[in-house]
């Protein structure tokens, strides 16, 4: 028999301690806004770690429940645990961005609190003693010192133990909905202080319709289940969908989505073609058999169809990589303009549209000149494509995105185009391990640094997955052919780059970076940030894949974790970017300063602190003896 759940002690405890804190703080809004705001980020933190995909996978999979149910209350938590995941980052990002050094400190104690807090009620709510006595025994340490210092309230500590999920479930109803009150409050407080920008408040309203939906998840799933964990009777997997879908479709499975998924390639499988050359010269012609075998002219016409047009009044958005471009020596990292002049033909000879290139600025045009769109594409003779360029950071429009944080613009080029292909470049990365077709939209939102630095409101991937939510690639192309860039820092260059000599081609962009990342040598492309991701958001393809052609790893290829070294660097190449690298600025490849004048002096340290890390990184080129007199002379 069902239960209904209403509010608990917790939620009670919680709405006086509320009225505790508005009489305090009477007439200053402010304050009692960033309170609040440093009390859910210790809470956005431990639910985080809390919902954790690995631990609520671990638990399910130990309950007596039918495969298909347990997959339906996987994605449902997987998914809770995202929106907790982006809270966090978001409101700590808040944080930082309206206060001074003392608000900072307190920020990332709240958050390692919430951190270490998560951690223990995780252990204590899902692990035995059997399985972990030791863990058990310091999160039970960690547990009554909370309680000690008034953390941890009685009403919370007796549902820290080990016991059926059902439980957590129940005290997670109460948890969600005590959140929802706390966000409800902080909505009125940021209309009380406008001087905090008026997308704050809108902010806080998507998450506390985010706190609603899971306080609804977590009932709808504590009502299913027994107090032995199996489902009640009258549950079915048919009547647990129904109640999850009601919530939100998103929370299902996407093979079980009806309407979010109807305009979007993005997680489908289907076929990924793999061709592969023998020489530089049989480049084009492996390219146009690669177009016109995947069908592109196909998919090109019945997208015209399904908007009532001419296949010649489509508009074509082309996404290809140049931006990253640093030097001629380099051209690793740039879509190989002979097959973006290819590509631009075949579109011609089908008389399929309109099409344009669009790329978007970078990090390097806060440190070099003359790093416009147009003069990058310039220099590395993109114009000779024949397709119009389009900046795509200077063609930002607004646009409200259905789920997600803090990115709020889109490329007018990418959003209104009615056939969108990224053409990314096959580059390795230190903490993604491959960056391919989905990396290669980053730059189409907001500034990807915006999300790259301690401050940010949003990961860099959680930003990524809400354009391809709102505007995914219907097509995508990889360029392995000529040149990819391999080793620690692909993504950046690639002083001795291989010739894998193989083209990638397919609807599903998803598709064609787990087929690429694999034959990449990544055992679990499932496992790196941006493809996890979007296997989350999206749904995972990995059995709905058909490989055409070339199925097999790549010869020769190192990746980021070749050796024991490049690992650890790999390992520590996140927090020393977004804490140590000056923004970026340490982090330069050998520019071509003749073409990209530095903006300002560097100085002599900058100097050898830059040239030390690219021969760490392996991003350094032997120099000639002009070059060595030159650099004398200049030092």
């Amino acid at each position: 028999m069902q239960e209904d759940f209403f509010v608990g002690s917790v939620f009670e405890q919680f709405r006086e301690e509320l009225r505790a804190w508005e009489a305090k703080y009477a007439g200053r809004p402010r304050d009692e806004l960033i309170g609040l705001c440093l009390l859910a980020l210790e809470r956005e933190e431990l639910v985080r770690v809390g919902y954790r995909e690995e631990l609520m996978t671990e638990r399910l999979a130990a309950m007596p429940i039918p495969p298909a149910v347990r997959e339906l209350m996987r994605h449902a938590l997987i998914w809770a645990w995202r929106d907790e995941e982006m809270h966090a980052i978001y409101i700590r990002g808040a944080l930082l961005k309206y206060g001074g050094p003392l608000l900072r400190m307190k920020a990332f104690a709240q958050q390692l609190g919430g951190l270490v807090g998560g951690w223990a009620g995780s252990v204590r709510q899902h692990v035995p003693w059997s399985k972990a006595p030791f863990s058990r025994a310091a999160a039970t340490i960690v547990t009554w010192l909370g309680a000690l210092t008034g953390k941890v309230p009685e009403d919370v500590r007796k549902y820290l133990n080990y016991g059926p999920f059902r439980e957590f479930c129940v005290f997670n109803v109460d948890a969600e909905k005590t959140a929802k009150l706390c966000y409800d409050r902080m909505i009125a407080l940021a209309e009380e202080a406008p001087e905090l920008g008026a997308e704050l408040q809108q902010d806080f309203v998507r998450v506390r319709n985010d706190e609603d939906r899971h306080a609804r998840i977590f009932e709808i799933l504590a009502n299913a289940l027994d107090e032995r964990d199996q489902l009640v009777a009258e549950e079915t997997q048919e009547s647990l969908t129904r109640k999850i879908e009601d919530v939100g479709e998103y929370f299902l499975p996407r093979t079980l989505r009806k309407h979010t998924v109807v305009n979007s390639k993005i997680g489908s499988g289907g076929r990924v073609l793999v061709f592969e050359g023998k020489s530089a010269e049989e480049k084009c012609a492996v390219f146009r058999r690669l177009l016109q075998e995947s069908g592109l002219e196909r998919k090109l016409r019945q997208r015209a169809a399904a908007l009532g047009k001419q296949a010649a009044d489509l508009s074509i958005v082309v996404k290809p990589s140049f931006m990253l471009g640093y030097a001629r020596k380099d051209c690793s990292i740039v879509t190989d303009t002979e097959l973006l002049r290819e590509l631009g033909n075949f579109l011609g000879e089908q008389e399929c549209g309109n099409a344009v290139i669009v790329e978007s600025v970078n990090i390097y045009d806060q440190f070099f000149g003359h790093r416009s769109v147009g003069e990058v594409a310039a220099y590395f003779g993109i114009e000779r494509c024949g397709l119009p360029i389009v900046d795509g950071s200077s063609d930002q429009v607004s646009h409200s995105y259905f789920r997600g944080m803090a990115q709020n613009t889109v490329s007018r080029s990418w959003k209104e185009a009615d056939f969108r292909i990224s053409f990314g470049k096959m580059r390795s990365h230190p903490i993604e391990m491959a960056y391919l077709t989905i990396g290669n939209l980053e730059w189409m939102g907001g500034r990807c640094d915006e999300f790259l630095f301690v401050e940010r409101q949003a990961h860099r991937e959680t930003a990524l997955m809400m354009l391809l939510d709102g505007f995914p690639p219907d097509f995508a192309l990889l360029d392995a052919y000529d040149q990819a860039s391999d080793g620690l820092v692909g993504v950046m260059g690639c002083p001795r780059p291989p010739c894998p000599r193989r083209l990638y081609a397919g609807e599903d962009a998803l598709s064609v970076d787990l087929v690429a990342a694999r034959h990449m040598g990544v055992r679990e492309p499932e496992e790196t940030n941006i493809l996890r991701a979007a296997c989350h958001w999206f749904g995972d393809p990995g059995k709905r894949i058909e490989v055409v052609g070339t199925n097999e790893n790549l010869r020769a290829w190192r990746g980021p974790y070749e050796t024991e070294f490049s690992t650890l660097l790999s390992f520590v190449a996140y927090p020393v970017y977004v804490f140590g690298s000056g923004r970026g600025s340490l982090f330069v490849p050998e520019m071509d300063e003749q073409a990209f004048p530095p903006l300002q002096d560097v100085s002599f340290f900058e100097r050898v602190l830059r040239a030390a890390l690219r021969r760490l990184l392996g991003l350094h080129f032997p120099r000639t003896k002009k070059q060595q007199h030159a650099e004398a002379r200049s030092l």
